[in-house]
């Protein structure tokens, strides 16, 4: 494919312009692989402002950007495939090879991925597309909150809007003091002001920065304490507590392990060849010998091993129920340890308890 420019007209001279340059390179496509070969013109008289000015092929914006190896095509393909269904790059990577014979790196995917992500948010950063999203919102409600990806690393400032729950910005900071906290709160106003909406409430942790930044820049606004932050900060005596009583209470529950070694080294044995060879097989009662229970031996070999499984499971779910740490301020993963617990012992205890009319029992 040889694309060259529509108008070969010089724009300052009129004059008609020459190709000085082949710019070749292989393009993937979701259709296939094309070589794809640009010509690029400009005026050939030295003297007109249009000599310094290249002139391309508007066909091949709509192929791809300059110097891309992928597609429009395949670059939204990537970009919907990573962010509406939460792709791997390695699901991605294996696809394009599979679907459409595209063989690519995974810095490449990864690369394209980031390239897609900063379209998407100038897009929706863009002053026409938020005036057109906030038309019909009176007023603005915004969160802070700082997001520190790894100890040492520079923090990263995030401000929302809650009536449409939108992210609006992030800005990373080396600092979090006061003075450099503050420009995020003068660009959030400018924001603002850009849309013409007045800011009804600020919701935070309400850090010291956070609250002097807000007092500064939004000077009357509300400053409201973060529900999560304000319940963490609250429940964190009681979590504590929470905490500990999870580690005497695992402390209490001893033998799961053992109880399931003993019961699958029983079974071991038992299907070893030398049971099922006759070798432990009690002796025949003699005559003077009390009458034992008529009992199969097959039926108590089944009741034997249905028991055994009702106690594996009981040992499974018991052993879920102690690594359970799932749970906030508000449902302690200790106290709902202690239900569970409870309501296993209460199991057990039904199960122990003798039934009427039952045979067993009876004899």
């Amino acid at each position: 494919m040889e694309p060259e420019p529509e108008d070969r007209r010089c724009s300052h001279c009129g004059e008609y312009t020459y190709i000085y340059e082949h710019r070749d390179r292989r393009l993937y496509l979701l259709t296939g692989a094309i070589h794809l070969v640009s010509k690029i013109a400009h005026c050939k008289d030295k003297g007109c402002p249009g000599h310094q000015e290249v002139i391309e092929s508007a066909a091949e914006m709509s192929l791809a950007p300059p110097f891309w190896t992928i597609g429009w095509d395949v670059f939204a393909w990537m970009g919907h495939r990573r962010f509406a269904r939460n792709w791997s790059v390695p699901q991605i990577r294996a696809e394009l090879t599979d679907s459409y014979g595209i063989t690519v790196s995974p810095d490449l995917v990864e690369d394209y991925v980031k390239r897609y992500q900063a379209i998407v948010a100038a897009r929706e950063s863009a002053p026409e597309f938020l005036a057109d999203a906030y038309r019909n919102v009176k007023d603005l409600v915004l969160t802070i909150d700082g997001l520190q990806p790894e100890k040492g690393h520079e923090t990263l400032y995030v401000v929302r809007e809650l009536r449409l729950k939108r992210v609006w910005f992030a800005t990373p900071l080396l600092s979090s003091s006061a003075s450099e906290v503050k420009r995020v709160f003068e660009q959030a106003d400018a924001w603002a002001k850009r849309l013409g909406k007045p800011v009804r409430l600020w919701i935070s942790d309400k850090q010291k920065a956070f609250v002097t930044g807000i007092a500064e820049v939004f000077a009357g606004v509300p400053h409201r304490y973060c529900t999560n932050h304000f319940l963490r900060d609250l429940a964190k005596p009681v979590l504590e507590r929470d905490s500990h009583a999870k580690v005497q209470m695992r402390r209490k529950v001893r033998g799961l392990r053992q109880v399931e070694q003993r019961i699958l080294d029983e079974r071991r044995k038992s299907a070893s060849p030398s049971a099922s060879s006759g070798e432990g097989v009690p002796p025949m009662p003699s005559a003077s010998a009390p009458a034992a229970p008529t009992v199969a031996p097959m039926a108590q070999s089944a009741a034997h091993a249905e028991a055994q499984d009702i106690v594996l499971e009981y040992a499974a779910g018991i052993r879920g129920i102690l690594n359970d740490d799932q749970g906030g301020p508000l449902d302690p993963p200790g106290l709902r340890m202690a239900e569970a617990l409870g309501e296993v012992r209460a199991s057990l205890q039904r199960c122990m308890e003798p039934k009427k009319g039952d045979p067993a029992i009876a004899s």
